[in-house]
C-alpha cells in the first residue's frame, strides 16, 4: 500500500471536502485500494500512524453509514474491513435520506415564515431533493440494466 500513499492522501482530501473526517476519508480510500479482501485494524493503524481510537472511531462512522462492512475469514479472530460498494447505492436508504432532508428544509421554511432570498434558496433545494426522490430509483434501474447489457457476451 505504500505505493498508494500519495493517492490516498489526494483522494482523502477530496472526501474531506465532501464532509468526512480526515481519518475516515483516508481509511475509505485505503480500503477501496485493498479491494474485496479488505484490511485488518492493526494494518490501518500501522499505515496511518494514528491512534487506535482514531481508526476505531473512523471505522464506526464508516460502518454506521453503510460505506464499510467487516468479516472474519476462515475462523481467524481478526476482522477484515472492506468497502461494500453496492450498499452505497441502497435505494431505500438513499431515498429516505432525500426525504428526510427535504422535510427538514420544508420545516425550516415554515418555522422561519419569512419570504426572502434564503427562503427561495431553501425552496429550490427542497425541490431538487424531491426530484432526486423520484429520479434516483429510475437512475438505479437504468444503471442495473446497463450493467446487465454490458455483461452479456456476444
Amino acid at each position: 500500500m505504500e505505493e498508494h500513499r500519495s493517492r490516498i492522501e489526494t483522494h482523502g482530501v477530496v472526501m474531506e471536502h465532501m464532509g468526512m473526517t480526515p481519518v475516515a476519508s483516508r481509511i475509505f480510500v485505503y480500503l477501496m485500494l485493498c479491494g474485496g479482501e479488505g484490511a485488518i485494524f492493526d494494518d490501518m493503524i500501522a499505515f496511518f500512524g494514528v491512534s487506535k481510537s482514531a481508526v476505531s472511531n473512523a471505522l464506526k462512522v464508516l460502518t454506521a453509514s453503510g460505506m464499510v462492512s467487516s468479516k472474519t475469514i476462515g475462523g481467524q479472530r481478526r476482522r477484515f474491513f472492506y468497502v461494500n460498494m453496492r450498499s452505497l447505492f441502497n435505494e431505500n436508504e438513499m431515498t429516505e435520506k432525500y426525504r428526510q432532508f427535504f422535510n427538514i428544509l420544508d420545516d425550516v421554511r415554515r418555522a422561519r415564515n419569512i419570504e426572502d432570498k434564503f427562503d427561495k434558496d431553501l425552496d429550490d433545494v427542497s425541490v431538487l431533493y424531491k426530484m432526486l426522490l423520484i429520479e434516483f430509483p429510475i437512475i438505479l434501474d437504468r444503471w442495473r440494466r446497463t450493467i446487465e447489457l454490458n455483461s452479456v457476451k456476444v
